[in-house]
């Protein structure tokens, strides 16, 4: 059984012919994937081999072996895509996520950033991608963004409230929950800002604190 942010990353990217899960892990997303007739075909990487070990156990369980390959590997390095694919790359650091995509990809990716997001939803253009949608999760008492990202570019550049804030959020029934969230968040970090000695740090606080209480 998924959890809410992995059930969002499915019904986010939507069907496609090869899945790919970059740092499946477990596997249960390639699984969930395959069950549900979302795709064809599954093809999870991981850069652990004791993780894929995980994954195809997941993949044997649900008699799905088959239809799926594991492959240890960083990334989506030497893979060839097609645009009818797609791609997860959930779980990991905004700057992993990037370098993961740099040169960009011929299909749609959803991307769920630990950290860093508002550097995700700016630096995306520099792998010839742009945003699509956006998805708010809660899952395990917290909450989780996911991006849907197709190749192209954004009409125009992300202001810094939209990319603190995305452009998408006002449509999700997550959003006010998740807003408050935020601004508890935005709070402490103000707050942690204000007795320190990081001028930069102390702008970035302020700034998003400043956004938040906008709204």
């Amino acid at each position: 059984m998924l959890d809410a942010r992995l059930l969002a990353a499915a019904g986010l990217l939507g069907p496609c012919e090869l899945f790919v899960d970059v740092g499946a892990n477990h596997g249960f997303l390639g699984a969930y994937m395959l069950r549900a007739g979302l795709c064809g075909r599954a093809l999870l990487t991981d850069i652990s081999a004791s993780a894929l070990q995980r994954a195809r156990r997941t993949l044997a369980e649900e008699g799905l072996e088959d239809r799926a390959e594991l492959l240890v590997q960083d990334g989506l390095q030497g893979l060839r895509l097609d645009p009818k694919d797609g791609v997860a790359v959930c779980g990991m650091g905004a700057r992993t996520i990037l370098h993961i995509l740099q040169g960009g990809l011929p299909c749609r990716a959803v991307l769920q950033p630990n950290v860093e997001l508002a550097r995700l939803r700016v630096q995306l253009a520099s792998a010839s991608m742009r945003i699509r949608d956006e998805r708010i999760a809660s899952s395990g008492g917290r909450f989780y963004v996911l991006l849907l990202a197709e190749p192209g570019r954004e009409e125009r550049p992300y202001t810094q409230r939209e990319a603190l804030l995305g452009r998408f959020w006002t449509k999700d029934p997550l959003a006010e929950p998740y807003l408050a969230w935020r601004r508890a968040v935005a709070k402490a970090a103000l707050e942690g800002a204000l007795q320190g000695k990081d001028e930069e740090k102390l702008r970035r606080a302020r700034l998003e604190w400043e956004a938040l209480t906008e709204l």
